[in-house]
């Protein structure tokens, strides 16, 4: 199997319908789609158990943790690849077929996208726009988001060659790229066309002044582990981001 597509989700009934449907109608066919159903008191397990499709594996934890929960994934997926997503969004049905056909030509570890955001009713609002080249995005992470994480098409080796997920509670991607970059031939790449819709709801905890204040404390970490200025310049900026949120 190629491809294991990481869904875990905590009381997602609104919008996962919509989203396990955009992976089930993938033009890309040789995957599975893993569920980590965690810490749910709505109907989340019941929707996802109305779906009859041998390549869903659904299982359930009461570790209300999201770090946990993807290592836990990590550790079931069956694929070379993880793909990742969240239970809110929409994968473009061409998702998978462009990815793997990236990361397989070149030889990249990591592949993103562009995506789209959308409203909670899924209406189109823009297009957010991330750096393509591994050069720049390792250039610009010090002061932007350079990866959207429920885009990526991931080896998996190269996530367990870093412990996979190592905690934090709203920024646990930032956390992973900063590690991943401390092996210089770790090669990113992001396709410059949208991949998927990313809903802005209510619920949500992406993009609060908390994930900014965790991504400074990201970036000190950094700075002690590399000795590196730089880094120290990124977490006062972070920081002050999290006081204009």
């Amino acid at each position: 199997m190629d491809i294991t597509a990481l869904l875990c989700v905590k009381n997602g009934e609104k919008f996962i319908r919509s989203t396990i449907e955009s992976i089930l109608h993938q033009t890309f066919r040789d995957f599975e789609l893993l569920i980590i159903v965690n810490c749910s008191t709505d109907t989340t397990l019941d929707i996802i158990n109305e779906y009859k499709d041998d390549r869903i594996r659904v299982f359930t934890t009461n570790i209300c943790q999201l770090s946990f929960n993807l290592n836990f994934g990590l550790n079931l997926a069956k694929g070379k690849y993880i793909a990742r997503i969240d239970a809110d969004d929409i994968a473009f049905p061409e998702r998978l077929e462009k990815q793997i056909n990236v990361i397989t030509a070149h030889n990249y570890d990591i592949v993103g996208s562009n995506i789209d955001i959308v409203d909670e009713n899924g209406d189109y609002l823009r297009t957010n726009r991330f750096p393509e080249s591994n050069k720049i995005i390792r250039k610009k992470i010090l002061y932007r988001s350079v990866i959207a994480h429920p885009t990526i098409l991931v080896k998996k080796e190269v996530l367990l060659s870093v412990s996979g997920y190592l905690g934090g509670r709203y920024a646990q991607d930032y956390d992973l790229w900063l590690r991943l970059m401390r092996n210089k031939n770790i090669q990113f790449y992001n396709i410059q066309e949208p991949l998927l819709k990313y809903r802005i709801h209510s619920n949500q905890t992406k993009g609060n002044k908390n994930s900014y204040a965790e991504v400074a404390g990201y970036f000190l970490k950094e700075s002690i582990y590399s000795k590196r200025l730089i880094y120290i310049l990124s977490a006062v900026l972070y920081y002050f981001k999290s006081l204009i949120r």
